[in-house]
């Protein structure tokens, strides 16, 4: 049971991993989702905070890069909790 767990951490933290180096790479949609993921995976999860913040940082982006739907979007979906659903921006 512990060794399930363990991959499972282990498989968040190389999602994490990858959604990072895509947003590096400007895949910000890819990332998103990714982020997304890893909340849906475990909300509770220390990967899962990590996802959060990132996500925040994409909504501030897109609100300073005058993206304003697309930040509103990723904004309430944080406030609402349903960060986890795969929904398109």
């Amino acid at each position: 049971m512990a060794e399930i767990a363990l991959n499972k951490t282990k498989a968040r933290q190389a999602l994490l991993e990858m959604a990072q180096e895509w947003d590096k790479q400007g895949k910000t949609q890819h990332a998103i989702e990714s982020y997304e993921a890893i909340i849906e995976a475990d909300s509770e999860s220390k990967e899962a905070g990590q996802s959060g913040e990132r996500l925040l940082e994409i909504a501030k982006r897109f609100d300073q890069e005058g993206k304003k739907n697309s930040a509103y979007y990723l904004y309430h979906k944080l406030a609402q909790g349903r960060a986890g659903s795969h929904d398109r921006i």
